[in-house]
């Protein structure tokens, strides 16, 4: 993406007018481009941004806490239903903002938040009141996205609330973790086990262990740590993992696939759209170039059907219909609004797996999973 090149030194001018303390980050390991974040400040920002090297990186952090004055609840799950619940809990905020993989973030007015990683029980939800944040437009070259406002923006900034302090109560309880080492150990697995779902590698959820351990009054050792995170992940990773499992309610992504699970081409079509168009308000769908470039591997006549497909049942809109006398592609657009599928989405779990608490697998951890991460 052209516009990926020199994304902080486009925009670190803006985030300097509103305040904010910006720092080039390198956005594909998630991490600071700079030495001296912690002390960002306005004009900092705009001396680092005529540096080349430091101008030219592809994503801007915030640092959160006292130097912004923002307070971020990050929404580490994918979909419309994890998003509706944070705003439910700690309240209506007009800045709202997609990441690069789809999840969502939310800004409020710092007032005294510390940085809590999932705080909340199955919930995968942070409250990030100190370290710092990436922000839009910031461009993951890996996923070819970038994060965007989904609502509002840096004009905003001067006008958020503040999260209510009893939407935070559970933060204050969150220590209070068992003490004995093989309850510990155990209880940590669990939380693996629940995490692992919304994490993108192992390394993510060594990371949400180790901060989630950090709350023991008796600390588990670096060793012991990841090996609950590597057990867990090999759960996940091998399709076992049924802790966790269940969200608080049905999600776009759940809808679009029930409705499109008899077309699995036209599905996998517009998950290719979704990814690469989604903040365009246009794009041109070109079968037979698509199928020569194998972007998707596929014939042309089975592009078309599975456009025409998306077309049929309201998934994208076509705002000019191919020209074929005129060599001219067909012009279309992502549909606002999904359609609403009938499916059953509320299938229950086996029972051989127990409950949402995931008892089930919870029992069988002393017999045949102690071992497999140390207790």
């Amino acid at each position: 993406m052209a516009g990926s090149i020199g994304i902080f030194a486009q925009h670190a001018e803006a985030y300097a007018d509103a305040g904010l303390p910006a720092f080039p980050v390198d956005t594909r390991n998630k991490r600071p481009a700079v030495r001296g974040w912690k002390n960002a400040t306005p004009q900092r920002a705009r001396t680092w941004a005529n540096i080349p090297n430091l101008g030219g990186a592809d994503g801007l952090g915030i640092v959160m806490g006292k130097p912004s004055g923002l307070t971020e609840i990050d929404v580490d799950g994918v979909g419309e239903a994890w998003l509706a619940l944070a705003v439910e809990r700690f309240g209506k905020t007009p800045v709202a903002i997609r990441t690069a993989s789809g999840k969502a973030k939310l800004w409020y007015r710092h007032n005294g938040e510390g940085r809590h990683i999932r705080p909340f029980q199955g919930q995968p939800i942070d409250v990030l009141g100190n370290g710092f944040t990436i922000a839009p437009p910031s461009w993951r070259e890996d996923l070819a996205a970038s994060y965007t406002f989904k609502s509002g923006g840096l004009h905003d900034v001067a006008n958020l609330p503040t999260i209510p302090s009893e939407a935070l109560e559970v933060v204050s309880g969150h220590r209070a973790i068992l003490t004995l080492p093989g309850e510990r150990n155990q209880s940590l697995w669990r939380y693996c086990m629940a995490q692992a779902r919304h994490c993108d590698r192992l390394d993510d959820l060594v990371d949400v262990a180790r901060t989630w351990a950090s709350a023991f009054p008796e600390p588990l050792c670096a060793a012991e740590i990841e090996r609950c995170a590597q057990s867990a992940w090999k759960y996940e990773a091998t399709g076992r993992n049924f802790l966790g499992l269940r969200k608080p309610q049905v999600t776009d992504g759940d809808r679009i696939m029930d409705d499109l699970i008899d077309h699995p081409e036209a599905f996998t079509l517009f998950q290719m759209f979704q990814r690469w168009h989604g903040n365009r308000s246009s794009f041109a769908i070109a079968p037979r170039a698509m199928s020569e470039a194998g972007s998707p591997p596929w014939s042309r006549h089975r592009i078309a059907t599975a456009r025409d497909v998306l077309l049929q049942r309201g998934f994208i809109e076509e705002l000019a219909a191919p020209d074929k006398l005129r060599r001219k592609t067909g012009l279309y657009r992502l549909a606002t609004d999904y359609p609403r599928s009938e499916h059953n989405h509320y299938t229950p779990l086996s029972p051989r797996y127990g409950h949402q608490s995931g008892e089930g697998l919870g029992q069988s951890f002393n017999q045949s999973t102690a071992k497999e991460v140390g207790q």
